[in-house]
C-alpha cells in the first residue's frame, strides 16, 4: 500500500484538480483516507470527485464532516469511489454541491452508514441533492440519530 491521507480538524477551501479528486486523488492500493472534523467548501474537479476520487483504495472514512458547495464537471461531486474494500460515513453533511450527472456520491460498493436514515436509504449506487447522516447514540433498541 501507498501512503495514507488523513485530514483532521481543517478547512480546506478551494481546492481543485484539472481531472479527478479536487482534495484526494486515491488510486490503486493506496493506503487509508479519512476526512475527520472538517469542513470542505467550493472544491471541485474537472471530471470526477469534487472532494474525493478514490479506485481500489484501502479504506475510506469520514466523520463529522461538513461538505458545501464543491463540484465536478461529469460526476460525484463529493465522492467518486470505485473498489473501495471499506467505506464508512458519520454525523456528515453534503449541502449544495453540483455535478454534471447530479449525483453527490457515486459508489460500487456498500458504504456503511453508522447511522442510516431508516430503512430506505440504500448502503450503494447513487446519492443526489442535499443531504445528512446523522450521528447516532446507542440505546437498548439499538441506535437512534
Amino acid at each position: 500500500d501507498s501512503g495514507a491521507v488523513s485530514i483532521s480538524s481543517s478547512n480546506v477551501t478551494s481546492c481543485s484538480a484539472d481531472w479527478d479528486g479536487g482534495v484526494v486523488y486515491a488510486y490503486y492500493n493506496s493506503g487509508a483516507v479519512s476526512i475527520i472534523e472538517s469542513d470542505v467548501t467550493g472544491c471541485s474537479a474537472g471530471s470526477f470527485g469534487g472532494v474525493v476520487y478514490a479506485w481500489e483504495s484501502e479504506s475510506l472514512s469520514i466523520a463529522d464532516v461538513d461538505f458545501i458547495d464543491n463540484g465536478a464537471n461529469t460526476s460525484a461531486s463529493v465522492l467518486y469511489l470505485r473498489e473501495i474494500k471499506n467505506t464508512s460515513i458519520s454525523d456528515a453533511s453534503f449541502t449544495g454541491n453540483t455535478a454534471g450527472d447530479d449525483k453527490t456520491i457515486q459508489t460500487d460498493k456498500p458504504i456503511d452508514w453508522d447511522c442510516r436514515l431508516g430503512s430506505w436509504m440504500p448502503t450503494e449506487g447513487v446519492f443526489k441533492g442535499n443531504f445528512s447522516v446523522p450521528e447516532c447514540y446507542p440505546c437498548s433498541a439499538g441506535y437512534y440519530g
